[in-house]
This record gives C-alpha cells, structure tokens and sequence, in this order.
C-alpha cells in the first residue's frame, strides 16, 4: 500500500467514480446531488409503475368517499421503488463520507477509498446469479399482477434489479471486508495514546451497518400490503445481521490489535518498573523514572480498546432498533392477533 502524496479532491474523486461500478457511476454522473438522485431514481421507478398501471387500464390509486384508496399491487410497486433509491443512495452516501476524510501524507488508510472499483469484488457473477434469481422469484414466490401485462412486465424488471442490487451488495460488502480485515492485520498503526484517531474505522463501519439496517425497514413495508411471508422474515432478518456483522465484525478485529498491543506495551513497561524499582531508594534518578513509569503505565491501562465513541456506538444502535425492530414487531404482533382470532372463530 503506497500514501497518497497528493490530497485528492472532491471533483476528482467524482472523476475516478465516473469509470467505477455501475452504482458510483450512477451517482457521480448525475449532475444532482446524492439525495437528489435518489429521489429521482425513486420517482421515475413509481412513475413508470403509474404509467404502465394507466397502460393496462386499472388505476394505481384512487380516490373515494372514504379517502385514498392504494391498491396491494401499488404499496408493493412503492416498496420496491423506495427500496432501489435507498440501497443506492446509502450506498453513495457512505463512500462520499467515508472520502471526504481524505489522508494526509503521513497517514496510511484503507485503498479502497480511492480505488475506482472494489477490488476482490465478484460483482459479475453476482450480477448473473441476482438475475436469475430475481427472474425465478417472480415467477414463483413473489406476488405479481395478470401475466402479460404493462404492470407484470415492471414487477419482472424491477425484482430483478432488486435481486441484483441484493446480490452486488453482498459481494460489495464481503470484498470491503477483506480489504478492511487485511488494512487492520497488516497496515493499521496503534497508537495507544491516540486511539481515538482511530474512530474513523467505528464510524465507516457503522455507515456501512446503516444500509444494511435501513434495507431491512424498507423491506418490512411489505408487511403492510402482502403481509408476512417466509421470503421476506429471511430478508428482514439476514438484512439486519449482514448490518450487525458489518459493524460487530471490524470493530472486533480492531478491537484483538488494540488489546495485544496495549498487553505488549504494559508487559515492557512493568518489566523496567521491576528493573528500577530495587534501585529508586539510591539514586533519584532512578526515583524519577520510576514515577514517569508509572504513570505511564496508568496511561496505557486506561487506554480505550475499542475504536469508536459513543455516539457511534448510539447510531448504530439506534439505526438497528429504531429503523427495523418496530417495523418487525409490529407485524409479527399484528400477524399472531389475526392468526389467534382466525382460531377462536
């Protein structure tokens, strides 16, 4: 791994990403913003779902005497909407962030900030076995309107950009991983005196957690419109621990580096505490450094072992609980009172 001699700027990043992965590039050739594009990437996908609706001659939504009516198909079409701008915008959201740290030249941090693709990522055999997958779905699990039909063919498209986006992320987040596990192992630099110049590591992990946590409350919407189903409990529940993985994984690792170093330090300082301990009564030096010694050795007992603070640790807890568990708890309570009155009628 060589430093960057150079400090990268914002524009030149956005260049590098213009020749990355179709994700980047989506992104960094949008002369909008990132949540601006995401927002219109939502928008064109619920209003092609709208067209091709008015196109089979049935109405996404309607207005009655009770109010809005939202047809199951509707919800689901939005679900899905919604559940593309947020992948990819959180997705852009955590690189741009994760970039605009950019190092100076005596720090060394994790290349694949800059690199222009994700090194070690699989992504075209993820891209082929998310469009196989997305295509077996919706002709078999997922819900879907008359075959044939304008609204059939926007489900087929868009579950399988769903599928693959699913598939990308995954092989995204395990080459991140790799390359974080082997920057810890061989290129971080512990400096117990500085652990918090470490926190750059919690908070990068804790944005990549938010993706894989706002996923799975996006997901849980469909338990508004198709309710619960095996298919989509085992993508709330694998979303939320790719999430807890992605965080719990890297600050563990970093954790191990900490902790051995702080045992090694603590180790070579006590040994010259026991060396001048026989000697400090006869010489004041030895007096001296005796007591530099120790409180040293108070330093680097108190030193931090974990790289982050507690408002990352609070983010992230707060993204896991208050994005995803009432979404789920709500339904799984609603499911069993219908189940429990279905038994008693």
């Amino acid at each position: 791994m060589s430093n960057l001699a150079l400090p990268l700027t914002a524009e030149s990043l956005k260049r590098r990403d213009r020749h990355s992965y179709f994700e980047q590039r989506l992104f960094a050739w949008s002369p909008f913003g990132t949540f601006w594009t995401a927002v219109l990437i939502f928008a064109v996908m619920a209003g092609l779902f709208i067209a091709a609706m008015g196109f089979d001659g049935r109405r996404a939504f309607a207005w009655t005497k009770s109010g809005l009516f939202v047809a199951d198909e509707t919800r689901g079409a939005v679900t899905l909407s919604l559940l593309i701008a947020v992948a990819l915008g959180l997705q852009r959201y955590a690189r741009v962030k994760d970039r605009a740290r950019v190092p100076s030249a005596n720090e060394r941090e994790p290349d694949f900030y800059f690199n222009q693709s994700m090194e070690g990522a699989r992504l075209v055999p993820a891209t082929l076995f998310g469009a196989a997958f997305g295509a077996f779905l919706t002709f078999t699990v997922v819900p879907h309107p008359p075959l044939w039909t304008a609204s059939y063919f926007w489900f087929f498209v868009t579950d399988i950009v769903v599928s693959v986006l699913f598939s990308r992320g995954i092989a995204l987040t395990r080459a991140g991983s790799q390359t974080w596990r082997r920057f810890i192992d061989t290129e971080l630099v512990i400096d117990l005196l500085r652990i918090d110049r470490l926190s750059f590591i919690g908070r990068s992990a804790a944005r990549n957690s938010l993706i894989w946590f706002a996923v799975s409350a996006v997901i849980c919407l469909f338990f508004t419109s198709r309710g619960i189903t095996l298919f989509t409990v085992v993508l709330v529940i694998g979303s939320m621990a790719l999430g807890v993985g992605i965080f719990v994984g890297t600050m563990e690792r970093v954790h191990r580096r900490i902790h051995a170093a702080k045992a090694n330090e603590l180790e070579r300082v006590r040994t010259q505490i026991e060396a001048l301990r026989h000697e400090a009564h006869q010489s004041a030096d030895s007096a001296q450094r005796l007591h530099g010694l120790i409180a040293y050795e108070g330093r680097i007992q108190a030193a931090p072992e974990w790289p982050f603070d507690q408002t990352t640790a609070m983010r992230v807890g707060a993204s896991a609980l208050i994005l995803t568990v009432p979404w789920f708890g709500q339904a799984i309570a609603g499911t069993l009172v219908d189940r429990v009155g279905q038994f008693f009628h």
